[in-house]
């Protein structure tokens, strides 16, 4: 098993991760880490608290600037191109990035007015029946319950029909249907030619959504290998150990 950039082959890779760094201060978080994830490829980033899983989620969403080292998607620069990135990405993260004041229907339409697409009713419907927001579509997103709101980011992050996902603990407040469905949600994806990383506390639905699962710890990629090559139950006894006493 290869403990660093499983996928070394960047022929179709749809994100490049090419040897980042990024300090806060005196305190180093991420030092010279590769990653790259191809087409129709789902990633599990696992870690401790604190090893800088959501920083290295920033950058790729080039949100946060690295010190060091450059991000790809799909062969376009994410800082020096961001205006062919942008429309090609799709975050979750831990806040909503949803308007407040905004009605459920309008803070889907806005989006997808934003990024240009065409059958916008239609794609907003859709994703509101699906993911059971259809009877709160007039509700304000500020009156929203945390398990909503986090539908209403779900639908916000994937109206625009992007190539890349980003997930950073995208389950979280979620009950058990709405649960399933995003699995099926992310596995519809990467059978459509997306790509995604996530990060998830549930290491075991993570496992389902992916096909890859990586390690961050010591501030680099520790661990990177596909799910059909690791015993999944010690993985998730303790995956950090695992990873480490893996071959």
């Amino acid at each position: 098993m290869n403990r660093e950039g499983q996928a070394e082959n960047t022929e179709q890779a749809a994100i490049e991760v090419c040897s980042v760094s990024k300090a806060f201060g005196p305190r180093l978080v991420l030092r010279g880490v590769r990653l790259v994830v191809r087409r129709s490829e789902g990633v599990c980033l696992c870690g401790v608290n604190g090893a800088g899983k959501s920083t290295l989620l920033r950058i790729i969403a080039g949100l946060l600037c690295p010190d060091t080292g450059t991000v790809r998607l799909n062969g376009h620069d994410v800082r020096a191109e961001a205006a062919k990135t942008k429309p090609q990405l799709g975050v979750i993260g831990h806040k909503s990035m949803v308007y407040p004041e905004l009605t459920v229907w309008e803070n889907l339409s806005f989006f997808a007015r934003l990024y240009g697409v065409s059958d916008r009713a239609a794609r907003v419907t859709g994703f509101l029946e699906k993911l059971g927001l259809a009877r709160y579509r007039y509700d304000k997103a500020g009156v929203l319950s945390r398990g909503l709101l986090q539908r209403l980011a779900i639908a916000r992050a994937l109206v625009h029909g992007p190539r890349v996902l980003l997930a950073d603990e995208p389950f979280t407040g979620l009950d058990l249907e709405a649960c399933r469905y995003l699995v099926s949600v992310f596995t519809d994806f990467r059978n459509e030619g997306g790509a995604i990383v996530m990060t998830t506390h549930d290491i075991s639905v993570g496992l389902e959504c992916c096909d890859r699962v990586a390690v961050l710890d010591s501030r680099a990629v520790i661990f990177d290998s596909t799910t059909d090559k690791i015993d999944k139950s010690a993985f998730l006894m303790d995956y950090l150990s695992y990873a480490r006493s893996s071959d």
